[in-house]
């Protein structure tokens, strides 16, 4: 169940990313800071303490926290500068066929002219 919960929110957050980016990008920012403070707690442990330090029995949970983490930074760092640059070829490509319009209605005004 919580897999399926989890599964559900990185869907919903993906769906949220396509329409405000921004907000997306500040809304897993918050939820990783919760993340690193209730962390912290849980250990007793300083913020940093609480990933960095304990028995080898931890060692899959910290690997699991630096999977989670890369994670999000891929989900962070993807699309972000993509839609903006297609959105700048986009205005390009609008803009010299509108050129291209202009240009073909001047030299077919100037060949009906004739």
């Amino acid at each position: 169940m919580k897999g399926f919960c989890l599964i559900a929110i990185i869907v919903a957050m993906l769906m949220f990313y396509q329409k405000e980016p921004f907000y997306t990008v500040v809304i897993i920012g918050i939820g990783v800071v919760i993340y690193f403070v209730y962390k912290a707690k849980k250990s007793g442990n300083g913020l940093l303490g609480a990933f960095f330090s304990g028995s080898q029995s931890q060692q899959d949970n910290r690997l699991d926290d630096l999977i989670a983490l890369m994670m999000l930074q891929q989900l962070t760092s993807t699309n972000s500068q993509n839609n903006s640059a297609s959105q700048v070829i986009s205005e390009k490509a609008r803009k010299r066929y509108e050129a291209i319009d202009k240009t073909q209605k001047e030299v077919l005004d100037l060949l009906s002219s004739d």
